[in-house]
This record gives structure tokens, sequence and C-alpha cells, in this order.
């Protein structure tokens, strides 16, 4: 009787595991087919695309485009690492975050580049020293130009925060930051003034041009260019006309 019990529970049990297998197997089966379903591109599909940001040479019509390109499958589907490199690869675009508002709409909030200057003839320059070429320039003039290598930009950007206080306390500006490829620093002022700073020294330099900058005022002519690369003073060619 004992013997024919345990039969009776182990034939149970193997019943049992049967029915979870099977039970198991087709939650698989149904999680699988409604992954399909839910990453069918035909499922939910977007149909709304709202950009948000306050924009001055992005233009908002451009992102949605390269949204919509970029677009490859329904709301659950959707890949937002990809839409958001479609986004990023606009010259004007910051940084991008894109979420999901049910059922299907895109949202996404795009910070616009902030040009600080231009780089060379075509790039501009923003205030973290990043480089950046749009197919579309400024709608406006910057009173301040850098050129160089991009590689040296966030070097450059440097240079000018710490040496345009020294040169405003006089009353002068830096309009232009140029450093070539020997390594030679060069500064035009607003007023057209060049100067030659070099290689070595170059804060040492300048400040020895600035503690003699109210002398130069004194002078009937504006200077046109001043070299620096003296070891005790520098050397200065006068504009033709006298000062107004």
């Amino acid at each position: 009787m004992k013997a024919k019990t345990r039969r009776q529970g182990v034939i149970f049990r193997h019943w049992r595991l049967i029915g979870l297998a099977g039970f198991a197997l087709v939650l698989v089966a149904g999680g699988w087919g409604l992954s399909r379903y839910l990453l069918d591109p035909r499922t939910l599909p977007i149909k709304a695309i709202q950009v948000k940001g306050e924009f001055r040479n992005l233009d908002r019509e451009s992102v949605e485009q390269a949204l919509a390109k970029a677009i490859d499958g329904g709301f659950f589907g959707l890949d937002l690492k990809r839409l958001r490199e479609a986004v990023m690869g606009s010259p004007w675009v910051a940084d991008a975050r894109i979420t999901r508002v049910w059922p299907d709409r895109l949202v996404v909030d795009v910070t616009e580049e902030q040009a600080i200057a231009h780089w060379g003839e075509q790039g501009l320059m923003n205030e973290q020293g990043k480089v950046f070429y749009p197919r579309k320039g400024l709608k406006k003039r910057l009173p301040l130009r850098f050129r160089g290598d991009d590689n040296k930009a966030s070097l450059m950007l440097d240079f000018f925060v710490r040496e345009q206080p020294r040169f405003r306390r006089q009353g002068l500006s830096i309009g232009a930051v140029i450093l070539d490829k020997r390594g030679e620093w060069r500064l035009e002022l607003a007023d057209g003034t060049r100067i030659v700073v070099g290689k070595e020294d170059m804060d040492a330099r300048i400040g020895r041009l600035l503690n003699a900058y109210p002398v130069l005022e004194q002078e009937p002519r504006r200077p046109q260019t001043v070299d620096l690369r003296y070891e005790q003073g520098f050397a200065v060619s006068w504009r033709s006309e006298e000062r107004s």
C-alpha cells in the first residue's frame, strides 16, 4: 500500500512539473509575441515631434527633420540614443534630451550653442573653448576673433580670459588672438593696434607694455605694431595719421 502511495506521489510530482514547464513555455511564447508586437514599427507610430528651446541661430524645422529621418520604430521600439545622435549632428546643438510622451509623441529639449567669438574664417567658438563649424554663420558679427589650430582653442581662450582684464584697466580691448604654427602669440586690439607677443614670458612682456602704455598714449600718432620680443623693452611702428 505504501509503495503504491509513493508511486502515485511520484507521478503527481511528474505531471506537476510538466504542467509548470508547459505554463512557463506559454508565458515565454506569449512574452516573445508581445515583445515582437510592441517593437514593431507599425505599433503606436510616432505622430508628433515637439522641439523645445530658445533658438537664435538654430533652425527648429531642421531639428524636426533630422529626427523624422532617424525614427526607426514605434513608441516602444525607438532607439533614443540614435535619435539624440541625429539631433547632435547639427553644429548649433550643444545638448539634447529626448523623452517619449504617451502614446505617440516625442519631446526634444535642445540647448543651442552660444558663440562668443569667430574662429578663423568659418568657425565659431563657445564659452568652453569648443570650436564648431555651422553651415550657416551668425546673423551678427562678434567683436572677438581667434585664429589657430583647433586643438589649441581652449588654451587660447584661457590666454584671452587672463589678459583681457589687464588691457581693460588701460582702457584697451583685445579684438583678436592669434597663435601661429610656430607657437608665436599675436594680439590685435579693438583700435587696430597689432601686438607681437612671441613664444615666451607672455605675461611679463604684456605687463611691460601696459605699464608703458600711458606714455605711448601721449604720442601724436597711434601705434600700428608693437613688437614685444625684446629682453628689456619693445619696438613700436607708428601709423602715418595723427590722432584726431
